[in-house]
């Protein structure tokens, strides 16, 4: 009897044993197939990346072997060289559209270039209001909560511009200029003085007019939004690399912290982002979205040491989380990576050789010692080609007080600028200049007195 209760207790506490160790055993092994799964979710996006990056350059490759033009689901869209503003790809470029968050880039440009110049400082406050306040906590518009009547630096609000904050955005305004009218004046002012005609703006952060309440204009009507043409976007994007390069550091970084928050950056092709491409460096520059807008994006990005700009606007979406406007600059980035190639004009490289002997690169010299002078490269840059394609000059013209145009006056000393021409069969954008400068390979210098005297006698017969 003792034994078979001693024998049903072992069994009893086996069995207890085993149920209380089940559990424990299987929560171990759902954190392990967690943990593995998190891994292979990391392996597999970097994997998704490479092999989708492959597949979309055997897309282009396609294209350019069957001379087929590269289509985009945008309603505009450009691409240049971020120096020059050589055009590498063009969609509707001059039709202003609306800009949505884009329009941030201009009221960095104008921030920056006041810092520069010495009217504002980085450490100037700006004492937020109760309209500011409650555009930062109006849920249809904001990512972080300005707090009524404290005071944040230019250089806080300048940081949540970049990363897309509409209030402390329209901060910016008071900082700059007094008030936010003020500043989308002063963003007219500066946009033209940069060669952008036609833009219409009305607010510093891309809301439309009725959007921002009272720091709207009052004469305006509610609908009223910035808009800008992919070309003025370009053009806007290249004053402020040129500029202020250093922008890069903040829109090239995934976070910034204000006033205790974490601000995540809506560029989604930055390193470590899901629509990066890895054999492709984007480190800026702005979004934009809006029922408007539709999706938006002006982008830079580095391959080889060759920097491009580009922007596609008006692209179809589903919604702020559509990665749509990405996978066109994706497409639009390896496009032109794969269709052109970077020559280099190097400073002091005569024509003759830029040309391997295709052009003689030669002007007249009028009353000099020779007849003509060899010509040469005076700025360091480079030119985008096709693979087909071959660099020639063409339209040489001189330059100068003294200048005819075909020729020029004697003179002058190895180095000096004394022509300019263009590089055939290559488009800059409207509103930046298509030619390159050149300088003299030697010294241009006049005949002693009996030369010319001889040559004015031979002259009369």
């Amino acid at each position: 009897m003792q034994s078979k209760l001693v024998s049903k207790l072992s069994i009893a506490l086996i069995a207890l044993v085993i149920f209380i160790t089940m559990p424990l055993t299987a929560s171990a092994q759902r954190t392990k197939a967690t943990t593995s799964t998190t891994t292979a979710d990391s392996n597999t996006s970097k994997t998704v990346a490479i092999e989708r990056s492959k597949k979309l350059g055997q897309e282009v490759d396609k294209l350019l072997s069957t001379n087929q033009p590269l289509t985009l689901t945008a309603k505009s869209a450009i691409a240049i060289d971020y120096q020059t503003g050589q055009v590498l790809y063009a969609k509707n470029i001059n039709e202003s559209l609306p800009t949505a968050s884009m329009s941030k880039l201009l009221t960095l440009y104008v921030t920056l270039k006041y810092i520069k110049e010495g009217k504002i400082h980085w450490d100037d406050k700006v004492k937020i209001n109760k309209a500011l306040h409650d555009l930062s906590v109006d849920h249809n518009y904001a990512n972080v909560k300005l707090r009524l009547d404290h005071s944040y630096t230019i250089r806080q609000l300048y940081q949540t511009a970049i990363y897309s904050e509409n209030a402390a955005t329209m901060a910016l305004g008071y900082g700059v200029a007094g008030s936010t009218q003020k500043f989308a004046l002063l963003m007219r002012k500066e946009a033209k003085k940069i060669g952008i005609t036609d833009a219409k703006i009305y607010t510093a952060c891309g809301l439309t007019n009725g959007e921002v309440g009272s720091l709207g204009f009052k004469d305006a009507s509610s609908d009223a939004e910035n808009k800008l043409s992919a070309r003025d976007m370009a053009l806007l994007a290249m004053k402020i690399l040129k500029y202020y390069p250093d922008i890069l550091k903040t829109t090239s970084a995934n976070t910034t912290k204000f006033d205790g928050q974490t601000m995540l950056n809506w560029n989604w092709m930055i390193k470590g982002r899901s629509q990066e491409l890895p054999d492709i460096k984007v480190d800026g520059l702005k979004t934009g979205t809006s029922d408007t807008a539709k999706a938006c994006f002006t982008g830079t990005a580095v391959k080889n040491g060759h920097r491009i700009i580009t922007v596609v606007m008006g692209v179809p979406n589903s919604g702020q989380y559509d990665p749509a406007r990405f996978i066109q600059t994706r497409k639009l980035m390896k496009y032109v990576y794969a269709k052109y190639h970077y020559v280099k004009l190097s400073h002091g490289q005569t024509v003759k050789n830029v040309t391997d002997g295709r052009n003689t690169g030669k002007i007249k010299v009028e009353n000099g010692k020779d007849d003509s002078v060899d010509l040469a490269v005076s700025n360091t840059q480079g030119v985008w080609l096709t693979k087909k394609q071959k660099i020639n000059i063409k339209d040489i013209k001189s330059t100068g007080e003294c200048a005819d145009g075909s020729s020029v006056d004697a003179g002058f000393d190895k180095g000096d600028k004394i022509a300019t021409a263009k590089v055939s069969n290559v488009k800059y954008m409207k509103g930046v200049s298509n030619r390159i400068d050149l300088i003299a390979n030697h010294n241009g210098d006049k005949p002693n007195i009996f030369v010319r005297a001889w040559r004015w006698i031979a002259s009369l017969f």
